[in-house]
């Protein structure tokens, strides 16, 4: 679930002064009035004002005035407001004075980020929550905290498995151009791994389990170089303390009896990594629906450079663009694509469950579940848990329900439905292992979902088919 997200609706356009003038020209601030605001700050909004110059006694241009585009934008970039619109007003008696009128909708600045809950064959329940305030002490300053715990797998002696999380971001410092941001992360695991029967079958009675143990965390710089492109670089740091068994294998259902490889270090070890990512989102509304396009870059280096005892680099690129039809609904292509060079650990693997709207995916990077996606097509993707390659293309189409003028409560809501493909591809030797055998390298994957989604005063909710399949134990 992604909540938290900037929207806003277009600016007006500035209210006339004198209708028989067609020719720009320079009119005074006479007063900024500020309309609609109850939780942010006038701090806040009168700092974004400054930095635009938009402030009384100095002039702007009418009838338009880039300023007023920028600070426009700065607001809906701080994710505080729904809508955010800025018009001039003529100043009764004055024809050389206007007055700033910022007219906005806020968003509660505290959020649900995501509700873990589910079951599986592996782990009869798992539960968590994460949440985060977007607007600490009213600093714009992002605090926010997450857990996952689960009860003890269906496999034989493993470990209860949970993670802990807390994050902090300042997303700007004063008037600089520059953002910073940490984390930590504690995560108690027990990876699965197959010893026994299919590689369709689910059944926990087949796999053992490596203990794993994490804890670490990162601190990074970001560049809001524009209101829609941010810039990021982050060090992450973190000691890995894994129990593997000595010389694993795995039982075929031929008789057969191969090596497996856990893909992580015995003992205890280090993983440090440098991470650089970009984001640029133009989307004029992001919580539910709404114009314009969006793409992420992450690019993630580990190597002894970095300190580190692995060696890998991982590229995840991601890109969509959402179209409103004549008849006001919305249609969104989107496509993600990444990549894996060296041997990174398991957890840094890409995972079928990730990808498949019907299977569990990882939460606080603990994996809760033995089940493969669903193979539609019948091409072997339910035989696949980890990849170096994969690649993921979703149509969506929303139908507008509602929308509401309201700071608390539900905003608005939106009925979707969603469709896809997507493969995941192991390394050289595992493609080169499968073609032998007569399977395909790169499985096609179907995805599919149809649910209600919901914008509240506490986040953004998806009720869909999708979310009750990922947490049934089928």
């Amino acid at each position: 679930m992604a909540v938290g997200a900037p929207t806003g609706a277009a600016a007006a356009d500035p209210a006339p002064i004198d209708p028989g003038q067609d020719e720009s020209r320079a009119l005074q601030i006479d007063a900024v009035e500020i309309r609609g605001r109850e939780q942010v700050s006038v701090r806040q909004i009168d700092t974004i004002l400054g930095r635009e110059d938009l402030v009384p006694g100095t002039q702007v241009l009418w009838p338009s005035d880039p300023r007023i585009a920028r600070a426009r934008d700065r607001l809906r970039a701080t994710g505080y407001f729904k809508s955010v619109s800025l018009r001039l007003e003529p100043v009764p008696g004055r024809d050389d004075a206007v007055r700033l009128v910022v007219a906005l909708v806020e968003r509660s600045s505290a959020s649900l980020q995501e509700l873990y809950i589910g079951s599986s064959r592996m782990t009869p329940f798992h539960g968590g929550i994460s949440v985060v305030e977007r607007n600490f002490l009213g600093r714009a300053v992002h605090v926010g905290g997450a857990l996952v715990w689960g009860t003890l797998p269906e496999i034989a002696q493993s470990r209860r498995q949970q993670a802990y999380q807390f994050i902090a971001e300042v997303p700007r410092l004063g008037a600089a151009p520059l953002g910073v941001r940490t984390s930590a992360f504690v995560i108690s695991s027990a990876e699965p791994y197959r010893v026994a029967g299919a590689e369709d079958d689910p059944d926990p009675s087949g796999f053992r389990a490596v203990d794993i143990g994490r804890i670490g965390g990162s601190v990074g710089l970001t560049f809001p170089v524009l209101p829609t492109l941010t810039l990021g670089v982050d060090y992450r740091f973190e000691r890995v303390d894994a129990l593997p068994p000595a010389s694993p294998t795995w039982a075929r259902p031929d008789g057969t009896v191969v090596p497996v490889d856990l893909m992580v270090r015995s003992g205890a070890h280090r993983l440090t990594s440098a991470h650089f990512g970009l984001v640029w989102d133009a989307r004029d509304e992001v919580v539910l629906a709404g114009k314009g396009a969006r793409v992420a870059f992450d690019l993630q280096l580990s190597s002894p450079a970095t300190g580190s005892q692995y060696e890998y680099v991982k590229l995840v690129i991601a890109g969509g663009y959402s179209f409103r039809l004549p008849w006001r609904h919305w249609f969104t292509p989107s496509v993600t694509g990444g990549q894996i060079a060296g041997r990174a650990p398991v957890f840094e693997r890409f995972y079928a469950g990730d990808l498949s709207a019907w299977t569990p995916g990882r939460e606080l990077g603990v994996r809760y579940s033995t089940r493969n996606p669903i193979d539609v097509f019948g091409t072997g993707i339910d035989t696949r848990t980890f990849g170096v390659l994969f690649g993921r293309l979703d149509l969506d189409y929303t139908i507008p329900l509602f929308r509401r003028a309201r700071t608390r409560g539900v905003y608005g809501g939106d009925l979707f439905f969603g469709a896809g493909l997507f493969t995941l591809v192991g390394d050289a030797d595992e493609r080169r292992a499968r073609k032998l055998a007569g399977q395909r390298a790169a499985p096609l994957g179907f995805n599919a979902n149809l649910g209600l989604r919901l914008d509240t005063a506490a986040g953004t909710f998806n009720v869909s088919i999708g979310n009750v399949l990922r947490r049934t134990p089928l």
